[in-house]
């Protein structure tokens, strides 16, 4: 997969999140997909399940790279920064350091691992 097909996925990804659009998002992350966020680890579906939840007003991308690829699975590493919509979200909001790795599964690729982390600015 090229940079800018992963970039493309792994932006869906997150306008799916932010859209809170369950069906967009398990399009693009597999249901048993490991997923960490926040200090939490749930699989693809139950993060689905409660993204009628997520709060995202806006979000960037930054120092997107892929670390990691083969024919059937490509691991990228950027920053994002998000801005919540109410202010009781502000663990929401901020930079992150994000991994994600894709893998093709069904001639489709699709998400089978994403962690985050906040960024601790000093």
């Amino acid at each position: 997969m090229s940079f800018d097909e992963v970039f493309i996925l792994e932006t869906k990804m997150r306008e799916a999140a932010k859209a809170r659009d369950r069906n967009a998002f398990l399009e693009l992350v597999d249901e048993d997909a490991v997923m960490v966020c926040g200090g939490y680890q749930c699989t693809g579906k139950e993060y689905a399940d409660v993204i009628d939840k997520y709060d995202c007003r806006d979000f960037s991308i930054d120092y997107f790279e892929i670390v990691n690829e083969d024919v059937n699975s490509v691991q990228v590493h950027y920053q994002i920064t998000t801005e919540v919509n109410d202010i009781r979200n502000m663990d929401l909001s901020g930079s992150f350091y994000v991994t994600t790795t894709w893998a093709r599964k069904d001639e489709k690729w699709v998400v089978v691992f994403n962690m985050d982390q906040k960024i601790i600015e000093n």
